[in-house]
């Protein structure tokens, strides 16, 4: 059962910006938690996570206008952290080839790390689209995930300016890494009852292997 602990009872009447940071920041762990766990979110009101947080029921309502924009905000915030995360780890690898191995293979020890942030981002497909409120944007061309896929852009297009011969575009290939190293989080993870090899080694190999392959283009 959830309680108010004391800490929470000044947070409540947060009045700093700090202090209203942490109090969002519980209401998004809050509300991923309770993602993660109830597959039916229909039955996920803001009322519930802000009792899982702690908080009195409305105090959430100054935050999230309802469960969509909170869930919105939870799967921004998480794909926002990832990719400075990201940024942070390849910021000092100068070698194109180098950056690029780092940041697919950071990518997926970040997200098998963080497996629920993962589902909450990528879920299992669906033959319908997810239903998008009037007058919103689809998480996939909002600016958060433009700044990730920014990222991967810009780290393959660093590898290309040193290519004599690249063997494609720089976009279809940095597409097709985020495809397959994606892919070979989420099958094994969506196939439970299959035996798999090792997750990371899949990536690692698949990674090293490619860019190995496009670096046999350089002079």
């Amino acid at each position: 059962m959830s309680f108010r602990h004391p800490k929470n009872e000044v947070l409540s009447r947060a009045r700093t910006p700090e202090d209203k940071a942490k109090v969002r920041e519980a209401f998004i762990a809050a509300g991923r938690k309770l993602f993660a766990e109830e597959e039916d979110h229909s039955r996920i009101s803001l009322r519930r996570i802000a009792a899982e947080a702690g908080y009195a029921p409305g105090a959430i309502y100054q935050y999230f206008a309802h469960q969509q924009d909170l869930f919105v905000q939870i799967r921004a915030h998480d794909m926002h952290a990832a990719t400075q995360d990201l940024r942070h780890l390849i910021a000092r690898t100068r070698d194109p080839a180098r950056r690029v191995e780092k940041l697919f293979i950071g990518a997926a020890e970040y997200w098998l790390g963080h497996m629920d942030e993962f589902l909450m981002i990528f879920p299992a497909a669906s033959t319908q689209p997810a239903p998008v409120p009037a007058g919103t944007q689809p998480f996939g061309q909002s600016s958060v995930v433009m700044e990730s896929l920014d990222l991967y852009y810009e780290t393959v297009e660093g590898l290309w300016a040193t290519l004599s011969s690249p063997p494609m575009p720089a976009r279809l290939a940095a597409d097709m890494l985020i495809a397959a190293v994606h892919g070979t989080i989420v099958f094994p993870c969506m196939t439970r009852t299959m035996e798999w090899s090792d997750t990371r080694l899949m990536v690692t190999k698949l990674v090293t292997t490619i860019v190995r392959q496009w670096t046999s283009h350089k002079d």
